[in-house]
């Protein structure tokens, strides 16, 4: 097995190496928008070896990160953050660490070239003239993060302004001028960072990098768009609470954060908050965070990088900095006891078991051997929670575990989706039993080869694409300062060892560092509520995001289903007192309830 997977990771490695995408470009159906200017005339694909990467400009660097989500054809696979997704091995493999050849990660080496602009907008270019298409990312320092207080909502309500399109491009007619084209939109607002991209043929490079600016620099902000923007963000907001476990998951974060207002607060914005919200929340919003210098614009694909760069000033350099302030953080209060909360879902049909702890930052050197931690327990059928709890015990559904890659502090997060029949108890110390194995033992070697070589196979395969590729360019440039610190992930991934991944295990995933939110489907008429345990200490959060009362109680969990209350249980089930009859031959009376 192993052998085919080195196989599978060094195709996909090649398909990275030489920028391959599929495809061919379409002839352009119309000129860019008044304005724009004709798009220049690209010279055909032709297979070649990626040019070498030339030396980075200097300039100052910055940092910055994100989360996604996409509209108008089949978005590109994100490869931005390697492990993340990506499936684990099975534990007792065939493979040993003797039989496996000396590890070493393929190579990567993005060509890379770095500009800024007077105005602030870096600008990254990684070429492949070889592609036949081109792809344009515009990277936005800013997210739900950056929120005031009693505003929650107001960065995804200024990003969704963004998407819909500008005073130039009215809603819906970037979207059109894309597909029409054979391309592709994808929009992402995350906690920490926002990105817009197109994917296109390569000829249509113009009008991709049009679209961009036009977006940055005449945002829609009247009244009426905004109010569509908010009943669209409203309805959004009641979408996810009130799908199956979507309170779960706000829950979690709430807890896990708690005390930490830039991850505490959900990104969909509070119920009273949207229901209040004013177009000069989103007008102060955007005046402070959405400028040439809050951003990175990226192009990667089939493009000639002088006649991009001509159109790039072209389109961006009339554009005026924005007077921002930097995100100022706060300190992160430490959790020293286990938190639990327990929600009664309307939509569930089945029990769930969430899992967070509070883990560094993505900038951390423990990071990656979080992301190794994650695959090895909880990242496709053969991972440890997987194969225990679906394959070998048959008590859930499916058992995924993330990270979720932020720059600030971090979520570690483990989600169970039970069976029919299991109990929650049992199935928690299965959970709790395998992290107590990884942190005192480990894992093997060979296991742990085999989880590097399914990240590998995961990361080059996402960066083969080259919308993925853009995106995640842009976000190492903000992160990290420097756009070429992408080519360098695996090689970190490959540095981490069995003992960093069982340190990492024991320092940051213990007992008293968890947050557990169990979700239960609705309490059938008559029912109690779900029984507390001993020994767990309750939530001392308030409910976050809103939707149907979420129970924070003293003990959601173990063996739970063994303490219910005599009451659920019923007075039938208690044996009655004894009695002497008043006479031998006639029986007793029954006894009165």
């Amino acid at each position: 097995m192993s052998r085919t997977l080195l196989r599978r990771a060094v195709t996909a490695g090649l398909a990275a190496l030489g920028l391959l995408s599929a495809g061919a470009p379409r002839p352009a159906a119309a000129a860019p928008p008044s304005g724009a200017g004709a798009p220049p005339a690209v010279p055909a694909p032709r297979v070649a070896a990626p040019a070498p990467r030339p030396p980075a400009a200097q300039r100052k660097p910055t940092g910055g990160r994100g989360d996604g989500a996409r509209r108008g054809g089949a978005s590109p696979a994100r490869g931005a953050a390697p492990g993340r997704g990506a499936p684990a091995p099975r534990r007792g493999g065939a493979a040993t660490a003797a039989a496996l050849p000396a590890e070493a990660p393929l190579e990567l080496a993005l060509p890379v070239e770095r500009v800024a602009l007077q105005n602030g907008l870096r600008v990254v270019m990684s070429p492949d003239r070889s592609s036949p298409t081109v792809a344009v990312a515009v990277t936005y320092d800013v997210g739900s993060r950056d929120e005031p207080s009693g505003r929650s909502g107001v960065a995804r309500l200024v990003a969704g302004m963004m998407a819909r399109g500008s005073r130039n491009v009215p809603a819906g007619e970037h979207l059109r001028l894309v597909t029409e084209r054979g391309g592709e939109l994808a929009d992402d607002a995350g906690v920490d960072r926002t990105t817009y991209a197109e994917a296109l043929p390569a000829n249509e490079l113009a009008l991709a990098l049009w679209l961009e600016a036009d977006r940055m620099k005449a945002l829609d902000l009247s009244a009426q768009a905004f109010e569509a923007q908010r009943r669209e963000a409203q309805e959004r907001r009641g979408a996810v609470l009130g799908a199956a476990h979507g309170q779960g998951a706000s829950r979690l974060q709430a807890l896990v954060f708690q005390g930490y207002w830039p991850h505490e607060h959900p990104a969909l914005g509070e119920a009273d908050d949207l229901a209040g919200a004013e177009v000069s929340w989103a007008r102060d919003f955007h005046a402070a965070h959405y400028g040439p210098n809050r951003a990175v614009l990226t192009l990667a694909g089939g493009f000639d990088p002088g006649e991009a760069m001509e159109l790039v000033h072209r389109y961006f350099d009339g554009i005026p900095a924005v007077a921002a302030a930097p995100f100022k953080d706060v300190p992160f209060p430490e959790q020293t006891s286990q938190r639990t909360a327990v929600v009664r879902d309307s939509a569930a049909r089945a029990p769930a078991i969430l899992y967070g702890w509070a883990v560094p930052p993505r900038s951390h050197p423990d990071h990656h051997a979080l992301a190794l931690a994650a695959a090895l327990l909880g990242r496709g059928e053969s991972s440890r929670l997987e194969a225990l709890l679906v394959g070998d015990k048959a008590v859930a559904r499916s058992a995924r575990v993330a990270l979720g890659g932020h720059r600030g502090p971090d979520l570690f997060s483990i989600d169970v989706r039970l069976a029919e029949g299991a109990r929650v108890g049992d199935v928690e110390k299965l959970v709790e039993g395998e992290i107590r194995t990884l942190a005192t033992a480990g894992p093997s070697q060979a296991e742990l080869t085999k989880a590097r070589r399914l990240l590998q196979a995961a990361f080059v395969s996402g960066l083969a694409d080259v919308g993925a590729r853009a995106r995640a360019l842009g976000e190492h440039e903000l992160l990290f300062g420097d756009a070429a610190h992408l080519s360098g992930e695996l090689a970190r991934y490959f540095a981490v060892t069995r003992e960093d991944v069982q340190r990492v295990a024991r320092d940051h995933l213990g007992p008293t560092r968890r947050t557990i939110v169990e979700t239960y489907p609705p309490a059938a008429p008559g029912a109690s509520p779900p029984p507390r345990a001993p020994g767990r200490a309750a939530a001392g959060a308030p409910r976050a995001g809103g939707g149907a009362p979420a129970e924070a109680q003293a003990s959601p969990g173990k063996g739970a289903e063994k303490a219910a209350p005599a009451q659920a249980r019923g007075a039938a089930a208690r044996p009655a007192p004894k009695k002497k009859p008043t006479k031998p031959t006639k029986p007793a009376k029954p006894r009165k309830k």
